[in-house]
């Protein structure tokens, strides 16, 4: 049975994510030269929301290794941040060619603060965003939701995720959220280690973003 503090966390979770949405909203409503930078700064935010929320459940979800070292956890990451990869590259081809928008959509999302040199969105991706995100999405809401819910509470916070992009009208961008949401939630109830999740996060944002991009 649920108890009050069950409850309490319950009615946190769904503040933390009204209040993600909301600050995702003007983000991308309002896209600036400074995108990654205040993306960067949206996310330390999100996580910061996680950890007043719940601090030791937090805590203990990040020490949590899945029972895999530091080497292992750095090739699962990086592999499944490959593979992850590969489908956005089959996925830009088959865009480019079903739908008539697909290619001018792709070419918007990496107009997001273009000016931004290449270097400051590595670092940003690296050290703040790929494992900012998965601290927040994945090892706050999706944890929240599945402990409550079960599996139904992973769909829930793949559809959040996705959902949280639907205010670009990008088919493209919402489409892929949606995959790199389901792929990373799939990833972390398989292995348990944000470890894993952040580095696979990183590697492939700046594969896809700085390294080879898909223009």
């Amino acid at each position: 049975a649920n108890t009050p503090s069950d409850a309490r966390r319950r009615r946190l979770c769904y503040l933390a994510v009204s209040c993600a949405l909301v600050i995702f909203g003007f983000l991308f409503l309002r896209v600036s030269p400074h995108f990654w930078t205040q993306l960067a700064l949206s996310v330390a935010t999100f996580c910061g929301m996680a950890l007043v929320m719940e601090r030791e459940p937090m805590r203990e979800a990040l020490l949590v290794t899945g029972g895999y070292g530091t080497v292992k956890a750095v090739s699962l990451g990086l592999a499944s941040a490959a593979v992850l990869y590969t489908v956005f590259l089959l996925g830009n081809i088959t865009a480019r060619v079903l739908f008539p928008f697909g290619g001018a959509e792709i070419e918007a999302v990496y107009g997001f603060g273009a000016a931004t040199p290449r270097w400051v969105i590595a670092v940003l991706l690296i050290f703040i965003v790929g494992p900012g995100e998965e601290f927040f999405w994945r090892g706050y809401v999706q944890r929240r939701l599945s402990a409550e819910f079960g599996w139904p509470g992973v769909v829930a916070s793949v559809l959040i995720y996705g959902g949280a992009h639907i205010v670009t009208c990008n088919l493209m961008l919402i489409l892929a959220a949606l995959v790199c949401g389901g792929f990373w939630s799939l990833l972390y109830r398989r292995y348990r280690s944000l470890r894993i999740n952040m580095i696979s996060h990183s590697a492939w944002a700046v594969a896809i973003f700085v390294l080879c991009p898909m223009t």
